[in-house]
């Protein structure tokens, strides 16, 4: 299994549910949050990944990074092929704030998880 480890954040190919995998294990700004990330992408091309799990249960995501997030590394993820992704939340998270939603103008599903089990449930029932 091809893994990565880095400061704030554990990258792997998972080979049971098909899917590129993030822990993030600690808070992250600026090139500690980016290049873990930019990582995924290359081992989601690599593995030709249709599936991604974020275990986010311990990082949360400053401003400036969210608009990096959804401005270019997002676009970027969905031309990788990345088609499913399943992201897990700090169970302390204000809901209201979560964006809980399937994209399907985008192609990509997107679910959020308060548990990393029911991410991997979920999709480990999708057909890789």
């Amino acid at each position: 299994m091809e893994e990565h480890y880095y400061r704030n954040a554990h990258i792997f190919w998972d080979e049971v549910i098909e899917s590129v995998v993030i822990r993030w294990n600690s808070f992250a700004t600026g090139d500690n949050f980016r290049e873990p990330l930019d990582k995924l992408i290359e081992i989601a091309v690599i593995k030709k990944a249709k599936k991604a799990l974020f275990d986010n249960s311990h990082i949360l995501v400053m401003k400036d990074d969210m608009k990096w997030l959804s401005d270019e590394w997002l676009p970027r993820l969905k031309n990788a092929g990345i088609q499913y992704t399943a992201i897990v939340n700090p169970t302390h998270l204000d809901r209201n704030y979560v964006l809980n939603k399937e994209d399907d103008e985008e192609n990509m599903k997107h679910h959020e998880f308060e548990g990393v089990q029911k991410a991997i449930v979920w999709l480990s029932e999708i057909a890789a």
